[in-house]
């Protein structure tokens, strides 16, 4: 079953907790923003150094170097649109953004928010990407080079993120609701979730990319129920992450899902539209 769009409702929630649940929702109207933003992240073609490892035995750039192209890559006019789009849908949600905190923390057990929180959390996240490059350094067999491909991607894609990520917090100084510190915006354990599920969708398309997007999707509810974050700090956290992950993975060519976000009542979906 290959649908024309999946609508991941109340991923990033306030309005209903069972994250992973297959509902479509429509969303209800919102009187501040439009019922949906679309954001489009048709892929730009990678610049020539950009390319690593084919299956055609290409020379393949060092990890820095890498990391150098991801940094350079990141700046581009689907990044524009895909960040631009989050925040326009955070500015949107931002009048609610109190309301949603209370709402997901009423509706969440800090039980399971727990779990989010750490499945989030960096050493996680970048914990993956070390175990994935682990097991295909551990065999000779065809698959382990795709496997320490996939891990270096994973671990790229967070230092990417999180480099914006944490600028960006001490740039803006937002307070948390909890008042603990002000780097509340932009969320970035949801931006590392996020990173790690557009890694994902463009290795193995969107039978993975679903399943990973409700993880990263509970992890944004998880925050807000903790007290850590606001809504409109989950949205933009989640573009950051998303474009992170794109822009280490231009070489595969796989761009074909469109991504978007939006407010709904008391709460925030994210959209996956396949092309």
């Amino acid at each position: 079953m290959q649908p024309s769009a999946v609508v991941l409702a109340g991923l990033i929630v306030a309005s209903s907790v069972p994250v992973a649940s297959a509902q479509t929702v429509t969303p209800s109207s919102f009187q501040v923003a439009p019922a949906a933003v679309a954001i489009s992240d048709g892929g730009e073609p990678a610049a020539p150094g950009d390319a690593m490892a084919g299956e055609d035995g290409a020379a393949t750039p060092s990890f820095f170097e890498s990391i150098g192209h991801d940094f350079t890559g990141f700046f581009s006019r689907d990044t524009f649109r895909i960040v631009g789009g989050f925040a326009v849908a955070g500015l949107a949600a931002h009048p609610i953004d109190a309301a949603s905190v209370e709402r997901a923390r009423a509706r969440l057990p800090q039980s399971a928010a727990a779990v989010g929180n750490w499945i989030g959390s960096l050493p996680v996240q970048a914990g993956l990407g070390f175990a994935v490059v682990a097991v295909g350094h551990a065999s000779d067999q065809p698959w382990a080079k795709k496997s320490r491909q996939l891990g270096g991607d994973l671990i790229r894609a967070q230092i990417v993120t999180q480099t914006f990520v944490q600028g960006t917090k001490y740039a803006v100084g937002r307070e948390r609701p909890d008042a603990s510190n002000s780097r509340s915006f932009p969320s970035g354990h949801t931006a590392s979730a996020f990173a790690t599920a557009r890694v994902f969708q463009q290795h193995f398309g969107w039978r993975a990319a679903v399943p990973a997007y409700a993880v990263a999707g509970f992890v944004g509810a998880s925050r807000m129920a903790s007290g850590k974050h606001y809504l409109s700090d989950v949205l933009v956290g989640a573009g950051i992450g998303i474009a992170g992950g794109r822009t280490v993975t231009l070489r595969l060519g796989r761009d074909n899902f469109a991504v978007g976000a939006a407010p709904t009542a008391g709460g925030a979906m994210v959209t996956l539209t396949k092309r």
